[in-house]
């Protein structure tokens, strides 16, 4: 029989086999809750969200938080050259007003913005379609580390979001475990992603297409409001609550679109963003409706937009132009003192920006329709141009 000293040996190993087994198992749940649990089609928005954390702490000026509107609409870098102020866009696609809480809390892990500027659609959908839009949360809830914040943020999504859980929220792979052997695949682009940044992009996506819109008519102009049902208007109001709390300064804008009333829908989403930006208001915040001011800001519907909601980078140079103009000279933004590396970091972008403008430009005349957004694979193509390649060889590799 084993003497004392033999069992406490054994007790000891033994102890360490468990231990080592618990580390092993949270290691693994850490590694799959990280990379291999996207949500479906949601890649580029996590690339941009991750390249926000890699951001040199409190250098962003203005954080604005959206859906692809926000993402289409303004240029990070465009705005860095004309302005002087830094931003960038925690944006995702489909992104609705449950989004913007928590967008706002990841952020302010790392940045104190002067300026936060809110897509105000994203609380005009009828409530069934917010409800569906859930994968939006999980990549926020994703890029969070295991906290008690974290768990209080969970608990109060699942309140706003019917259809989700509180355990999901902090732990994603219960939601998105079906995703894993896709992202698999994918693996190897998610690790370059991790190890890249700041990104040169700041967040930017694209789309490589004009179209044959109708023409914007009166319809869109109107300044009529719909009510939000209750419960949108709580999450909205909830959140200009916590803005106040936080002494935020906080701008809500419609970004403008291809509406007519061929669209009753998103005729319907314009009258409801109407009522979030009288809302906003009511709690002493700024409302711009560019909507209202198209023709103002020079767009065209069928040079600068690549479908009826979203510019493409021509209308995106104007729709900057417009905003950032009004964000530096109606709100007096002005821009951080930024140490030679951060500055250098930002000079960059904008040489990066230009060269993706005549990217886009060159596969639009090709008549290729590409999605060009933040990744490593995009930045190193816009590369080869910066170093003098031609827009037309770079081109090469895409099919449209």
């Amino acid at each position: 029989m084993p003497d004392n000293t033999d069992r406490k040996k054994i007790n000891i190993r033994r102890t360490i086999a468990v231990i080592t087994m618990v580390l092993a198992l949270v290691g693994s749940v850490v590694f799959m809750e990280k990379f291999l649990c996207i949500p479906d089609s949601q890649a580029l928005d996590q690339n941009r969200i991750l390249m926000l954390h890699k951001e040199p702490k409190n250098t962003i000026d203005v954080l604005l938080i959206g859906s692809s509107a926000t993402y289409s609409g303004f240029s990070s870098a465009y705005a860095y050259e004309k302005f002087g102020f830094t931003s960038y866009p925690y944006a995702i696609g489909g992104g609705t007003c449950t989004m913007w809480k928590p967008a706002l809390q990841d952020t302010l892990r790392n940045q104190r913005p002067k300026l936060v500027v809110v897509d105000v659609f994203g609380g005009g959908y009828e409530r069934e379609l917010i409800e569906s839009r859930s994968s939006q949360l999980y990549l926020i809830m994703n890029s969070f580390p295991l906290s008690a914040e974290k768990i209080r943020m969970a608990k109060e999504i699942s309140q706003n979001v019917n259809n989700v859980s509180a355990a999901s929220m902090v732990f994603p792979f219960i939601k998105c475990h079906s995703r894993v052997p896709i992202n698999l695949l994918r693996l190897k682009e998610r690790l370059e992603t991790e190890k890249f940044g700041p990104s040169p992009l700041k967040g930017l996506e694209t789309r490589t297409r004009t179209r044959q819109l109708a023409f914007v008519d009166d319809a869109s102009f109107t300044e009529e409001t719909k009510p939000l049902d209750e419960k949108t208007e709580g999450v909205v109001r909830d959140f200009l609550e916590y803005c106040k709390s936080e002494n935020l300064k906080v701008l809500f804008v419609k970004y403008p679109t291809v509406l007519t009333q061929q669209d009753p829908d998103e005729l319907l989403v314009n009258l409801k963003a109407n009522r979030i930006c009288e809302i906003a208001e009511e709690y002493g915040f700024t409302s711009l409706n560019m909507q209202k001011d198209f023709h103002k800001i020079g767009l065209k519907e069928r040079e600068d937009y690549y479908n009826h909601g979203h510019t493409n980078i021509r209308g995106q140079k104007k729709v900057t132009g417009y905003l950032g103009s009004y964000i530096q000279k109606t709100l007096n933004i002005a821009p951080t003192e930024l140490d030679d590396s951060v500055r250098a970091q930002w000079d960059q972008s904008v040489e990066y920006f230009h060269a993706l403008d005549s990217l886009s430009e060159e596969l639009i005349r090709q008549g290729k329709t590409e999605s060009l957004g933040e990744s490593p694979a995009l930045a190193a193509d816009v590369e080869r141009i910066v170093n003098g390649e031609s827009p037309a060889a770079v081109a090469e590799k895409y099919h449209g």
